[in-house]
């Protein structure tokens, strides 16, 4: 499933995206999971049983970006696992997740940015503005609960910002 179908099967029309939400309708359980830094979040798989864990030490929008990168490897990649015990499987979300050398990494990292900040929903609220500097991705990055690194990297990646702007 796409994020863009996942918003509207889910009936999601405006930011913030409730990624928690989204996940307990879709039979998910997500709950807190304390681990060292380098550690984000874990999808674990038993049978139809399926929890997305994060880590509760995390700023609340790395949390929200964890929820849905793990949603993206539920929906892409359900063959993703490392075998802890026969009846479970794991996908860790850690340091290496965001250096895009692994390509399930990198789709889901998309996912997760298509997810929480929708073109559809950025090209609405850019029409507010009057430019795109670093006041207005402060702006935009609390309005969809994201880190503003998260929403520069977003807009630069839509080709709506240059790659470097200086944040004061």
């Amino acid at each position: 499933m796409t994020p863009e179908a996942l918003l509207k099967k889910h009936g999601i029309s405006a930011a913030p995206v409730p990624v928690e939400k989204i996940a307990e309708r879709e039979g998910i359980a997500v709950c807190a999971l304390p681990a060292s830094e380098d550690i984000s979040g874990a999808i674990v798989r038993k049978g139809a049983e399926v929890i997305i864990a994060v880590n509760p030490a995390h700023a609340t929008t790395r949390r929200r970006f964890t929820i849905a990168h793990e949603l993206g490897h539920f929906f892409l990649h359900s063959e993703l696992m490392e075998h802890v015990d026969h009846d479970f499987r794991v996908s860790w979300r850690d340091s290496a997740s965001s250096t895009a050398v692994n390509w399930k990494e990198i789709q889901a990292n998309q996912f997760a940015a298509n997810l929480l900040m929708p073109t559809s929903f950025l090209q609405r609220d850019l029409n507010l503005l009057d430019k795109i500097d670093d006041s207005s991705i402060r702006w935009l990055s609390k309005r969809y609960h994201v880190s503003p690194l998260a929403m520069q990297i977003r807009l630069t990646n839509l080709g709506l910002v240059p790659s470097v702007l200086e944040f004061r």
